[in-house]
Order: structure tokens, then C-alpha cells, then sequence
């Protein structure tokens, strides 16, 4: 019996060596454990197969994975090691500078200056603490006063600052205004108008946290035939009150206000006057002759459509000269509900002028002034004055 070739056995004679036998344990190129080809190798056209672990399922695995945590931003301070050793701009200029402050209390001004005293050293005490430069100047007498606050502006400080009333800041505030300076009020007289109109109060602690606040604004003053004035300018009725209050302060009781009022009304006789206001020109017989830049008087609000910066004053007066017009007007102002109408009226204008001025009894800002010639000129100075102020001005 013959044996029959092998299918896979090649022919003798094709040409081709006959296939090595392979060696025991060994295995082709591509069949290892990954059984992926080495570099290389020829494509084979089939997709490679995934091999999973074993005794793990693809979720398990996705478990099993770090969660990845976003890099932290590093907060490094400017001006340190980082960003180099220079400091930001808004640092240096955030420094208190030094300045140097005037302060002047006038002993004179109401009833109790050992306050005024207290309150400019303790004032003198914060801004030592605070790095600047303070000194306190006390006066004894009107002339000492004047004398110092001129002294004081020869050498150029940051700010004046006034311990009086309204008489001793309008001294001060003319030196001021004509020096450029800056003014600071505390309130340490009998009515304190000028401040009360200003800032709506008449707190002297409130008043150095103001002047501390270092905010500023501009206001306006008055000239009457060339005297300076912050505040009034008045005749007739109203200072005849003033007169007879002394150094008391305005009654509570409605009964005790009328009082002084028919009284007051008595002693004034109303006097032919011609005004001027702007180009109105008019007659009228005034018991009540007031001027305002600001609306306070005697701590009453006079003129509640004054305002301090835009160049106009205020004139208030009665045209008829009745007594009884003239103590329901004083009444109901008091208790700050007095509407104007025909009885006692109130225009404004830049420009005022008063015909005769002699043969009255005229107060600027609190205190007793004459004038020399027939007629009164009063013209406003706009936006003269610099002042602290309790808020930005632009707010």
C-alpha cells in the first residue's frame, strides 16, 4: 500500500526550500500576550480586539480614576517676591500727607467758652494722632481775635479753623476768602446760624468730624457797600427781638413768643423804603427787612429757598407794615409752616439796593453795623469762600 503526499507538503522541485520546522515552545511574531504586531509589521486589515481585565467592568474603571482637581491660582500680594518689590501706585497715595491746622477760640463767643476750650484740644489731640501739625490759639478779647487770625494766615496753613459764632466766622472768613484758604466752622455762639445753614445742625462734636471728613465745597458771600457777610443783613423788626433776648435763647411756649413779639412789634415804626431787586424796582413801608445768603436767623429758617452757591440773595419783607401780618408770619415761622403769600413776601435776585439806609438799626451776621451813606449796594461774590463740607461736592 503507498502512502499519499501531504496536502501541506510542497513538490519537489517548485523552487522554494522547504518550510524549518518550528522549534518546540517558541511562538510566530504577533502572537504574544497583548497580540498586537510589533513596529513595523504589515497591516492585517482586521480591527484589533479589547481586551478587558478580568473581574472589572468598564464603570468599575471609570470609578477607580483620580478625579482631576483645576490647578489653584496662586493669590500672591502685589509688591511681594512675585510681582518684584515695587509698590502699587494707589498705595503711596492712600499716605496722609502732614498739613498743618490753625485753631482760634474766641473766649468771647457764647456763654460757655470753657466748651470751645475743650473741644479745640481735644481736636488738637486727633490730629497730632494722626501725624499732622496743630496749634491752638486762644483770644480774650475781639481785637486779640482779629490780630490772631490774620497772624495765623501769614503762615500759610492747610485750614483755619474757627471756635465761635457767627460773628467771629464772618471775621474769618473775609481774611480767608481774600487769602485762599480753606475754613473750618465749629460752633461755639449763641445761635450759630451761619453753621445751622450750612450743615442743618448745631453739634460741636458733629462739627469736628466734619472738618476730619476733609470733603469741601464752595459758597458764596455778600458785600453790602463793601462789608463782607456770610449770612444776613437785616433791619427793623428782627433786631429789636434780638435786643430783647439778650443772651437768652427763643421761648418754648407759643404765649411767651406772641409776648415778645407784640412787644418787639411796638418799639418798630416802619419807614418809607425803596428796593431794588435786579431791575424791579418798588416802594413799600417794612417792618420786617431781611437779606439772606443763607436761610437761618435766630436758629429760625427764614429763607428755606436760600442756597448757599448760586449767586443769589433773598430779600424778605412785609409791604404794608401791619403788626398783626408781622406776629402771625413770626408765629407760624417758628413752627416752620409760615407759607409766603401777599402779607410777607420773599424775591431774589444778584443784585439788591436799599434807599434810605440811615435812620435804621442794621445787624450783619449777629452784629450791629452803620452805614454812612443814603443808599445800601449789595452784590454777591459767587463761589468765594472754600469751606469743609460733610459730603463730596459733586454728591
Amino acid at each position: 500500500m503507498t502512502d499519499k503526499p501531504s496536502p501541506n507538503r510542497r513538490k519537489p522541485g517548485s523552487g522554494s526550500s522547504p518550510r524549518k520546522p518550528r522549534p518546540a515552545g517558541s511562538r510566530p511574531a504577533g502572537s504574544g500576550p497583548s497580540g498586537s504586531k510589533p513596529t513595523g509589521s504589515r497591516p492585517t486589515g482586521r480591527k484589533p480586539v479589547e481586551r478587558k481585565p478580568q473581574g472589572q467592568k468598564p464603570a468599575d474603571r471609570k470609578q477607580q480614576r483620580p478625579e482631576r482637581k483645576p490647578p489653584s491660582r496662586q493669590t500672591t500680594p502685589r509688591g511681594s517676591q512675585r510681582h518684584g518689590t515695587r509698590r502699587p501706585h494707589s498705595l503711596k497715595s492712600s499716605r496722609p500727607q502732614k498739613r498743618s491746622y490753625h485753631l482760634i477760640v474766641n473766649q468771647l463767643a457764647g456763654n460757655q467758652p470753657e466748651t470751645s476750650i475743650k473741644l479745640a484740644k481735644k481736636f488738637d489731640r486727633s490730629l497730632k494722632r494722626a501725624g499732622h501739625e496743630s496749634t491752638i490759639h486762644e483770644a480774650a478779647t475781639w481785637d486779640e481775635f482779629t490780630q490772631q487770625v490774620i497772624k495765623s494766615l501769614r503762615e500759610r496753613p492747610y485750614a483755619l479753623i474757627v471756635f465761635g459764632g457767627d460773628g467771629s466766622v464772618r471775621m474769618a472768613a473775609s481774611r480767608v476768602a481774600r487769602a485762599k484758604g480753606l475754613l473750618g466752622i465749629i460752633p461755639c455762639g449763641q445761635y450759630n446760624n451761619i453753621f445751622r445753614s450750612l450743615y442743618g445742625h448745631n453739634d460741636g462734636e458733629a462739627a469736628l468730624e466734619i472738618v476730619r471728613s476733609e470733603y469741601q465745597m464752595r459758597i458764596d458771600a455778600g458785600l453790602a457797600n463793601g462789608n463782607f457777610f456770610l449770612g444776613s443783613l437785616i433791619s427793623g423788626l428782627v433786631p429789636n427781638i434780638i435786643e430783647r433776648l439778650g443772651v437768652k435763647k427763643l421761648p418754648r411756649l407759643s404765649m411767651t413768643w406772641s409776648k415778645l413779639l407784640g412787644h418787639a412789634a411796638e418799639d418798630t415804626m416802619p419807614l418809607t423804603t425803596t428796593l431794588k431787586v435786579d431791575t424791579f424796582t418798588f416802594k413799600a413801608q417794612p417792618l420786617i427787612l431781611n437779606i439772606h445768603i443763607l436761610s437761618h436767623l435766630m436758629t429760625l429758617r427764614f429763607a428755606p429757598a436760600a442756597v448757599p452757591d448760586d449767586g443769589r440773595v433773598a430779600l424778605i419783607y412785609d409791604g404794608e407794615g401791619t403788626r398783626d401780618t408781622v406776629i402771625h408770619y413770626l408765629r407760624d415761622l417758628k413752627k416752620d409752616r409760615y407759607q409766603y403769600s401777599d402779607g410777607v413776601q420773599i424775591l431774589r435776585g444778584t443784585r439788591v439796593s436799599i434807599t434810605p439806609a440811615k435812620g435804621r438799626k442794621w445787624l450783619i451776621d449777629g452784629d450791629e453795623i452803620e452805614f454812612s451813606g443814603e443808599e445800601i449796594g449789595i452784590e454777591v461774590l459767587n463761589r468765594i469762600l472754600r469751606i469743609f463740607s460733610n459730603a463730596p461736592e459733586n454728591s
